[in-house]
C-alpha cells in the first residue's frame, strides 16, 4: 500500500515484520492514523468523509479531544495492492468510547429487558467494562464509576502461547507467529497449538472475570446479564457460563460509531423540516 507516494506493508503482509501499535497516545502515533486511513481506503472512501472512531475508556477523557484534531483534515492519496487509487480527508470527526459505543447496538434488541446490564469489550490489548442501564423507554444511561479498561486482551494469550512454545521447545516465537494459525513447524514437525491456546485463552478469561471482580465488587452480582462483544468475546464466552454473547459480537462498537453518525444526520434533517 503507498500512501502519499511512500510503500507500506499494512494487516496481513505486516503481521511476521510489523510491532503491535502500543503506544498509548494515538494522536501523536503515525501509524495508528495511517491504519485509520488504509481502513477508510479499503470502503472505498474518496472525496470529504466522515468518520467515527474510538477509544479505550481508560484513555478517552484524557485523549479524545487530541485524536479528534489529529485526524480532522487527515488526509492521503492511497494506492492499495490491487491498484486502485483513492484521495481523501476527514472532514468531520467523532470519537467515542469503546465499550459504551458498543451499549447502544446491543441492547436496543427487545429481548434484553429494562434493567442493568455489565458490557465487557475484549480487545486486543485492552478489556473496557461499563454498567449499563437500559431504561423502559429503550434509551441508555451509563454509570461512570462503574467503568473502565483492564489491561488485559487477546495479544496477552498469544504472547503467553508464544513464550510456552519457545521455552518448551528451545526456541523464538513471537505473538504474531501464533496469533491466527493452528499449527507450527518446529525442526521438522509439525505442532497443533489448539490445546496449550485454550489453556492460554481460559487463564486470560479467568484474569478478565478477577480484573472486573477487583474493579466492581458486589456490582458483578446487581445485572441482568453480562454481555461481552469484541474480538476476544467468544473466549470470554466460552468460559463464563451464562454469559451474553451477541451475533457479530466482533464489530459492536462499529455498529456504535455508525448510529451516532446515522443520528447526527437525523437532528438536522428534523430542525430543518426536510
Amino acid at each position: 500500500t503507498t500512501i502519499d507516494g511512500v510503500a507500506f506493508l499494512v494487516g496481513e503482509s505486516a503481521r511476521r515484520g510489523g510491532t503491535p501499535l502500543w503506544s498509548k497516545d494515538k494522536a501523536a502515533d503515525e501509524d495508528t492514523l495511517r491504519l485509520i486511513l488504509v481502513a477508510a481506503a479499503e470502503l472505498g472512501a474518496t472525496g470529504p468523509v466522515r468518520l467515527a472512531t474510538g477509544l479505550p475508556l481508560s484513555w478517552f477523557g484524557s485523549q479524545h479531544q487530541a485524536l479528534k484534531q489529529a485526524l480532522r483534515g487527515y488526509g492521503a492519496d492511497i494506492v492499495l495492492p490491487n491498484g486502485s487509487h483513492t484521495r481523501f480527508w476527514f472532514e468531520t470527526v467523532r470519537v467515542l468510547p469503546q465499550g459504551v459505543a458498543a451499549a447502544g447496538p446491543v441492547l436496543d434488541h427487545p429481548d434484553y429487558a429494562p434493567g442493568p446490564y455489565l458490557i465487557v469489550d475484549v480487545g486486543y490489548r485492552t478489556t473496557d467494562y461499563i454498567v449499563v442501564m437500559k431504561l423502559a423507554d429503550g434509551s441508555l444511561d451509563f454509570d461512570p464509576t462503574a467503568a473502565g479498561s483492564l489491561d488485559l486482551g487477546m495479544h496477552a494469550v498469544h504472547a503467553a502461547l508464544a513464550e510456552v512454545l519457545s521455552t518448551r521447545h528451545r526456541t523464538t516465537f513471537t505473538a504474531a507467529q501464533v496469533a491466527e494459525v493452528d499449527t507450527v513447524v518446529v525442526r521438522g514437525q509439525r505442532l497443533d497449538l489448539s490445546e496449550e491456546r485454550t489453556v492460554q485463552e481460559t487463564r486470560m478469561a479467568r484474569a478478565v472475570v478477577q480484573g472486573l471482580l477487583e474493579k466492581l465488587d458486589s456490582q458483578m452480582d446487581q445485572v441482568l446479564g453480562l454481555v461481552a462483544v469484541g474480538g476476544g468475546s467468544d473466549v470470554l464466552a466460552q468460559s463464563i457460563p451464562g454469559i451474553i454473547h451477541p451475533a457479530d459480537a466482533q464489530w459492536a462498537n462499529a455498529r456504535g460509531y455508525l448510529s451516532a453518525l446515522l443520528l447526527a444526520d437525523k437532528v438536522p434533517a428534523q430542525a430543518s423540516g426536510r
